[in-house]
This record gives C-alpha cells, sequence and structure tokens, in this order.
C-alpha cells in the first residue's frame, strides 16, 4: 500500500516542483545568464579578448577572465553582491588578455551594488561608479 501511495504522489510532486525551478532563471537574470565584459570602468574591453561570466542559483560564479578560467562564490542581497573565495588557473598569456583578467577580477572584488538593465549587467563600487558593464548571451 505504501508503494502504491508513494508510487501516485511522485508525479504530483514532479508536477509541482518542475516549473517552479524552471521559473527561477526567467524571473533572475542575474543567474543563469552568460555573461560577456563589455567594459571595465569607463575603458571598453579589449578587441579581441573574451571575457565571461556565469552566475549559478547555487551561488557559484565562473567564468574566463580572458586567459584563465575563474570561479568563486557571490552573495546577492536585493541589489547588494559580494564576490567572495575567489580562484583562478595560472597561465600566462598575451598582455593585453593578462591585463583585461587582472581588471576584472579586481572589479569582481570591488563590486557592491548591481543592475540590470535589459542584456545589461552593471556592477558598481561602494560609491557609485561602475567598475564593470557586462551584456548578456543567453545559455
Amino acid at each position: 500500500m505504501k508503494i502504491a501511495t508513494i508510487s501516485l504522489l511522485l508525479p504530483l510532486l514532479a508536477g509541482i516542483s518542475l516549473p517552479a525551478l524552471a521559473d527561477g532563471p526567467a524571473n533572475d537574470p542575474l543567474t543563469g545568464t552568460n555573461w560577456h565584459l563589455a567594459s571595465l570602468g569607463d575603458a571598453p574591453a579589449a578587441d579581441g579578448v573574451k571575457s565571461t561570466m556565469t552566475i549559478a542559483e547555487d551561488g557559484m560564479v565562473s567564468g574566463n577572465g580572458g586567459c584563465n578560467g575563474f570561479g568563486g562564490t557571490v552573495t546577492v542581497t536585493g541589489d547588494a553582491v559580494a564576490f567572495s573565495q575567489m580562484r583562478s588557473t595560472m597561465m600566462a598569456c598575451e598582455e593585453k588578455a593578462m591585463q583585461q583578467e587582472h581588471a576584472l577580477h579586481m572589479a569582481l572584488e570591488a563590486a557592491k551594488t548591481y543592475a540590470i538593465d535589459g542584456q545589461t549587467l552593471t556592477l558598481r563600487d561602494g560609491s557609485g561608479t561602475p567598475v564593470a558593464t557586462f551584456s548578456s548571451a543567453m545559455n
């Protein structure tokens, strides 16, 4: 009898749970979006250097600074954001890629708030100055 009851309840529970999970990224574009670096401060991203970042629903952040992969955690409360426990591989690359990657890591460390306007994510420091801007490319 217990097996029959569980067998009947599983489809119901799955039907209730799965749509809620599927709606998560659509309601929060910060997570589940592949963000491409557009600028650092007021300087555009370097030509030919692709820096990306993705924030997962579980608070993990990962990406590529233009040369090395990176990862860590991010805490989001309202519009406040804090990147922590950041780590990166340590390969040497072309100078402009290394410079952009270093500046991106510094921007993530300095970021205190975020805002999304359409397809644009802006990270700002404690004074409200933009430290990094990204454009979205849905996964």
